[in-house]
């Protein structure tokens, strides 16, 4: 497989389903992934309990701060 390429989720759970029979490097021969990759896959379905990954855990950006929530948080007692 191509590097940097996203792999399908179709493959992903292929790769944990053979995970129960078939070690990492035999994963890596017969899906043409690199170890690497299955090694990722597994842990994050570890992880997880599933192979999609969502789009909220990507950082985000702060917003920022209107004067009301400043007033809010930081009002002395």
């Amino acid at each position: 497989m191509p590097r940097g390429r996203a792999v399908c989720e179709s493959i992903q759970w292929i790769v944990v389903c053979l995970s129960a029979a078939m070690s990492t490097d035999e994963i890596s021969g017969y899906t043409d992934l690199s170890d690497r990759k299955v090694r990722d896959i597994l842990a994050h379905f570890k992880k997880t309990g599933d192979v999609s990954v969502l789009k909220c855990e990507r950082p985000t950006l702060h917003k920022s701060l209107r004067d009301e929530d400043i007033q809010v948080w930081f009002t002395p007692c």
